[in-house]
């Protein structure tokens, strides 16, 4: 399907659709969103001048590994992940600030859209709405969390990610059966367990959770730097600033 542009600028107006041949299989979130990372990312290298989108993959966690998420499809109301992971497209001319009278492109018009499979909203979501929706206590004053169940977001480069990220599902195993054969908490993917070209060089196979997942982390790390950790991580506040394309205060 092609992708509405804006013709004068080269600013998009629509993001692309979710792939109808998209893969997903409960519970991997992780995998679900490398996958559709992968695919985004050859679209942007087949098509640079018609995809005029940055790509990136958010890790959402905290500390305590408990994150309140609404809107999505495991639970009608709340639900607490350990961690939940999602794709955004934004524009890539939207990287100054919307009230920035030098700012080539009006920002506030060009907003960023958010890809979640496991939410009831739609797919993609405008960032705005996806935001709202998601992590309403961020916008709705009746609401009132606690400080453990508020989230932190790990921003990462697709490249980044689709580079060295490693899993070999360990994190979902329960136990061997009587004949030997693995049980998982949730089935796994029956394709194999994903492995980044540069992860794979390093002889790594699970870095989910001290590579992506923890937030414990300096503010930014170098790619250079992946044998600690990738990305930036933010608050929500920060978030929500990186999101509208400004400069986190």
């Amino acid at each position: 399907m092609p992708i509405n542009t804006n013709p004068i600028i080269g600013t998009p107006t629509l993001p692309p659709p979710l792939p109808p041949d998209a893969l997903y299989t409960s519970c991997y979130c992780e995998e679900n969103i490398y996958l559709l990372t992968q695919t985004f990312r050859n679209q942007l290298q087949h098509e640079e001048e018609v995809f005029p989108w940055d790509i990136y993959v958010v890790f959402i966690s905290n500390d305590n590994k408990t994150v309140a998420l609404w809107r999505q499809k495991a639970r009608k109301e709340i639900v607490v992940w350990d961690y939940h992971v999602i794709l955004v497209l934004r524009p890539r001319l939207a990287t100054c600030s919307s009230d920035n009278e030098d700012c080539p492109v009006n920002t506030a018009k060009h907003e960023a859209w958010i890809y979640d499979f496991d939410t009831r909203l739609a797919v993609p979501s405008s960032a705005g709405s996806y935001m709202a929706d998601t992590f309403p206590y961020l916008f709705q004053t009746e609401f009132e969390l606690n400080d453990q169940y508020e989230s932190l977001l790990r921003v990462i480069e697709a490249n980044v990610f689709l580079d060295h990220f490693a899993s070999d599902r360990s994190h979902m195993i329960l136990r061997k059966d009587v004949e030997g054969r693995t049980i998982y908490s949730s089935p796994p993917p029956t394709y194999p367990p994903i492995c980044g070209p540069t992860a794979k060089l390093r002889g790594v196979v699970m870095n989910l959770f001290e590579t992506f997942v923890s937030m414990k982390v300096p503010e930014v790390i170098r790619a250079s730097d992946v044998g600690e950790n990738v990305g930036e991580v933010l608050d929500m506040h920060g978030f929500l600033a990186w999101l509208s394309c400004a400069q986190a205060a």
